[in-house]
């Protein structure tokens, strides 16, 4: 049977082209990964290279032993992880994704509270679309995300946890030409006009009328990023519409920085932890998940 250690060495020979250059990514000796493979190739009775002097190539057997082991890998070092965030003293770091308006809202009170109770825990962050996160969760590559996630579109093979659920609005700066008509504005309008956002989830996209397209196909001009400092910065200075929740915009619609514009439509901005059943035995995970749930309500 293969093990890690073989698969490992047929994938470092396919990427690097010669035995003696997979032996310094794989640490170890030209000689010594030579044997590994001799005796490999024996025991399945295949050549899984070709050998010239331009290099080593794989044979169909050797492409087909590192495509079909790729995902075995990651199983292992799956389980590997999840054992390990089990034992008592619990997970010693922990990957988290987060969606653009966690980021802003609430990610800093949750990391101080869980911090203070874990003092010891790494947290590694990444901010991504919620598309992202659940392909990042299902892999294995982070821990945990809390986003814009919609129950309908969750992978079967992972919990959906509610955190909140708000209204979207749309603002601008008081300066914006729209206000300049006293009236409601419909969707499909304020999508054509220069957005600051970021890549709009399935979640709000679903709600999109049927004669209107998701937000990141109309405008021709805006700004897509997935930091909204920077867009609300931005929208402070220039003619750019900014949507988002509800308690996104507090700060800003009380000290008159940016105006909620009037509109004949609601959007709801969903948000959910999104995690793999086993996560929740870890106990500073499950307290991280219950954190993310508690905070919003405070």
């Amino acid at each position: 049977m293969l093990d890690v250690a073989e698969i490992q060495a047929v994938k470092a020979i396919i990427e690097t082209g010669s035995i003696k250059k997979a032996a310094h990514v794989l640490n170890t000796t030209q000689p010594t990964l030579s044997k590994l493979l001799l005796r490999l190739e024996d025991r399945l009775g295949a050549t899984l290279f070709h050998r010239s002097r331009r290099g080593m190539t794989p044979t169909p057997a050797g492409t087909f032993v590192a495509k079909s082991a790729t995902g075995i890998v990651t199983e292992l070092s799956k389980i590997e992880r999840q054992v390990s965030s089990m034992a008592d003293e619990g997970p010693a770091s922990i990957r988290l994704g987060v969606g653009p308006i966690v980021e802003h809202l609430f990610l800093s009170d949750v990391l101080a509270s869980h911090l203070a109770e874990f003092p010891q825990t790494r947290i590694d962050i990444r901010t991504e679309t919620a598309d992202t996160l659940q392909q990042l969760v299902l892999s294995g590559e982070i821990d945990l995300a809390a986003g814009p996630f919609d129950d309908a579109e969750v992978d079967p093979r992972l919990h959906a946890l509610p955190i909140a659920e708000e209204p979207i609005l749309y603002v601008a700066r008081p300066g914006h030409p729209l206000f300049d008509e006293d009236r409601q504005w419909g969707l499909a309008e304020l999508t054509k006009l220069p957005l600051a956002t970021p890549h709009s989830p399935t979640s709000v996209n679903k709600q999109m009328t049927p004669t209107s397209q998701p937000a990141d196909s109309l405008a021709d001009a805006g700004i897509r990023c997935e930091n909204y400092g920077t867009l609300m910065t931005l929208a402070r200075k220039l003619d750019l519409i900014v949507p988002g929740p509800l308690s996104l915009f507090e700060d800003v619609l009380q000290d008159g920085s940016l105006k909620t514009i009037p509109t004949s439509f609601t959007l709801m901005w969903k948000c959910a932890c999104l995690v793999r059943p086993e996560t929740l035995y870890a106990d500073p995970l499950q307290r991280l998940v219950d954190r993310f749930a508690d905070i919003p309500k405070r």
